[in-house]
């Protein structure tokens, strides 16, 4: 069974940006080490947020294995969604994509603190090249 945390990831990448933010420190770090990004504090949670959404508008997150300790955990993560716009030179108008991952996390009283994604982003780019073709 999903904890409360990841029950309120799920829900807050179905939309919800005030209950993501709810879900983090104030000063927290959100990396991406696909895209090899780093946003800082719920500002740069924001523009994670934007950018996902403006991305794919239908952009899903569906969580799987989870160890998670007092103190840190990992989880496991499928992403999906209709690509909008352009990716490498292609414009896209609802490629379907779908993306597996997981995230290492540190928390402080109860909520994250540092969220590192590991993902290829060779997926990504072989599903909207398929598309393109």
């Amino acid at each position: 069974m999903a904890s409360t945390l990841i029950q309120n990831l799920t829900t807050a990448w179905a939309g919800d940006e005030a209950l993501l933010i709810a879900q983090y420190v104030e000063d927290c770090t959100f990396e991406d080490k696909a895209f090899g990004i780093v946003h800082h504090g719920h500002a740069g949670l924001r523009e994670v947020f934007a950018f996902s959404f403006s991305m794919m508008p239908d952009f899903r997150v569906e969580y799987g294995n989870e160890v998670l300790g007092p103190d840190c955990g990992a989880v496991e993560w499928t992403f999906t969604g209709s690509f909008q716009g352009e990716y490498d030179g292609v414009q896209h108008a609802g490629t379907p994509v779908r993306i597996q991952g997981v995230s290492f996390m540190t928390f402080r009283d109860g909520k994250i603190v540092t969220n590192t994604d590991y993902w290829n982003v060779k997926a990504i780019e072989q599903q909207l090249a398929g598309a393109a073709a």
